[in-house]
């Protein structure tokens, strides 16, 4: 599946520069330092590597199970007033199917 439209990486990469800059108010202190690093093999990621892996990193940060969403419609299905809209599923449906067939 391709991503289109207006360089779809914007978002991904405003995310990043804002975790870069929480990190500089605030130091990682599970880091060690690497004063006295020996020399030899050296491994370095990608730009795109390292936005991959801050935004796992952030992603990782929220929670699985966002539990007031799940309380408010246990809520409104107890109570029968839990409403679907058939028309805006159906779309999302055929979008999906559209954008399948096209990869």
């Amino acid at each position: 599946m391709e991503i289109t439209g207006k360089k779809p990486h914007n978002s991904l990469d405003n995310l990043i520069k804002n975790i870069d800059a929480r990190k500089r108010l605030k130091p990682d202190v599970h880091q060690p330092a690497l004063a006295g690093q020996a020399d030899g093999d050296k491994v370095e990621l990608s730009a795109r590597a390292k936005q991959v892996q801050a935004a796992r990193k952030l992603a990782s940060s929220f929670p699985e199970v966002r539990e007031d969403e799940v309380a408010r419609i246990r809520n409104q299905l107890e109570t029968g007033t839990y409403q679907v809209d058939a028309g805006k599923i159906a779309a999302v449906m055929l979008k999906e199917a559209f954008t399948d067939e096209s990869s």
